[in-house]
Formats: C-alpha cells, structure tokens, sequence
C-alpha cells in the first residue's frame, strides 16, 4: 500500500471540509500519515512514524498560504503541490516553487493553473478536479418546494457576472430563493448546525428544482457542478472548458446557460417537468458513480503511482 505523507491544514470545521473529507478516503486507500504544521522537512520527517513513498502539500485553503514547508529540494521523496485556486498567493507561491524545485502538481482546473504559472507547462500537472462527498450531497427526497434557487457569492459583480445577471433579473420573483455565501472560515459545532453549510446546505439545494451556477470568470468547474446534481436537483450552469474531460454533459447531466438564455432555459425546464427529471436524475447517477470523495482518493493515488 502507497505510503502518503500528506501536509496540510485542518479543514474539517472550514467552510467547505471536502479536503477533510478527502483525507478521510485516502486513508482507506493509503498508509496515510498526516502533518499540519510549517517547518523543514527533514524535521517533518523525523516525526513521521514510517517513511514516506510520496508527499503531497495542501497549503492554499483558507486565508493564508500555510503550511509552508522547507528544504524539500534536498530530499530524494518525491513531492507534489496541490493548487485548488491558483488565482491565489500567486507570487508568494511562485517563490515557494521555485525555491523548493517542486515539478510536481494536482490542479483542479489546468487552464487556470497554466495561466498563473506558465513556466509549469513542462512540469507534471495532473487534473484533479474538485468532486462531492456523496453521503451529504444527496437525494434526501424532499419535496421541490422551490423552483429556481441561487446560494452563493453574489457581491463580486466583476468575477461573477452571471450570477449578477441572474440575481437582477429574479430578485422580486418569490418563486427565486437566494442566500449569500457564509464566508470562508471556520464555523464551531453550534455555527455548523445553524449555517447554510454541509448537510443543511445539501438539504437546501435538494428542495430546488432548478439550480443557478456558475465557473466565474476564471471559467473553473466549481463545487456546485458536482454537489448539485449529487443532491438530485437541476444544475444550470455554463459550459465550460474542461467539463468534456470530467464527462459532465450538457443535456445529458446538466443544462447549459448563458447570459441571454438563463431565463428562457429556466422556464422551458421549469415547464417540462418529465424532461428535467430525466437530466436531473443522470446528473446525480453519474456524480455518485464517478465524482465522490472515494472516486477522487482513488483518482489521486492512481496519478502518484505513475510519478512513482
């Protein structure tokens, strides 16, 4: 079994724990041994309890880039960095690559990720894109009490303007629900039961019926591309340009909108409810069976064993 030191922060009261739960899946599939602070590796090492065949760094979830880890240039382990937004910390981890000679990366979207760091074009990058945990983004078979809904960032204008469109256009309709997002940071046990996050999250998109997303700007396959189809409701969201690589297929699993047909689409699907069950129902087939946290452990250790 593939011995994985994995260095990187707690997330499992973060806002979004799938790293959390990411960890947990490959300790399944691993001898998994987990560190959470900065420091030098040689250091690291010492405190690890066998020797490690790969180690994988997380350190750009959350509000700082952290942890940080020295010396790994002077190591024969091979490393790899996993870059969830590469728009982030961009040359403070420029800095951090090149002075620790990583070649290695996990990227969630390769074009983001190319155009931050073009000078990684001849490195190993592997595509691992972001997935659900599927035992809370699920059908908890509540009732389709809301017929188009919105939850998220909406105060971006500039990175999101299609949610801007959309929020513009239903913000007096009822039949529109629309939170904000709870922001980035940690919640306590009792913030968790009463935050529009995790499973109160998931229970909240099952009850739509029609969904509204979005990649931003930046054009990057989100969360929602796969938690909402996970919980059996409608995702409507552009094409973007990797989702033929993850497999996500417009009008097979999901519907596809722009800026001018959101609406029109919105009411056809809201209409034609023998039809939107149909997507509906192979969005969330095809999330359980190919973009779990299990699959995407799975996927990762794959990508490592090739490096190896």
């Amino acid at each position: 079994m593939l011995k994985l030191l994995l260095i990187a922060a707690n997330t499992s009261r973060f806002t979004n724990n799938n790293y959390d739960d990411l960890e947990k899946e490959l300790a399944k599939v691993t001898t998994l041994m987990v560190y959470r602070k900065s420091g030098h590796i040689n250091k690291i090492l010492r405190k690890t309890s066998e020797k490690p065949d790969f180690i994988l760094i997380i350190n750009d979830v959350g509000k700082t880039f952290t942890p940080v880890v020295t010396g790994l240039s002077d190591i024969s382990i091979p490393v790899g960095l996993m870059v969830n937004d590469a728009h982030r910390f961009v040359e403070q981890r420029r800095r951090y690559i090149t002075a620790n000679h990583i070649r290695t990366f996990f990227v969630i979207c390769q074009h983001n990720f190319y155009n931050y760091y073009p000078r990684q074009k001849n490195d190993q990058v592997f595509f691992l894109p972001q997935f659900a945990n599927t035992s809370i983004f699920k059908d908890y078979g509540a009732e389709k009490t809301v017929d188009l809904m919105m939850l998220g960032e909406v105060s971006l204008p500039q990175i999101y303007p299609l949610r801007e469109k959309i929020l513009q256009h239903y913000k007096n309709n009822p039949k529109f629900f629309n939170r904000p997002h709870p922001g980035w940071r940690d919640f306590t046990k009792e913030q968790t039961e009463k935050a529009l996050i995790g499973e109160n999250y998931a229970k909240t998109i099952n009850q739509a019926k029609l969904f509204f997303a979005c990649g931003s700007v930046r054009q990057v396959v989100t969360f929602k591309y796969f938690e909402v189809p996970a919980c059996k409701t409608l995702l409507m969201a552009p094409a973007l340009p990797e989702l033929k690589e993850i497999g996500l297929i417009p009008g097979k699993h999901f519907v596809t909108i722009n800026a001018k047909n959101f609406s029109e689409r919105a009411a056809y699907y809201l209409k034609n409810t023998k039809e939107r069950e149909r997507i509906t129902a192979e969005g969330c087939r095809f999330v359980h069976n190919h973009h779990s946290t299990a699959h995407r452990a799975r996927q990762l250790v794959r990508q490592i064993k090739k490096i190896l």
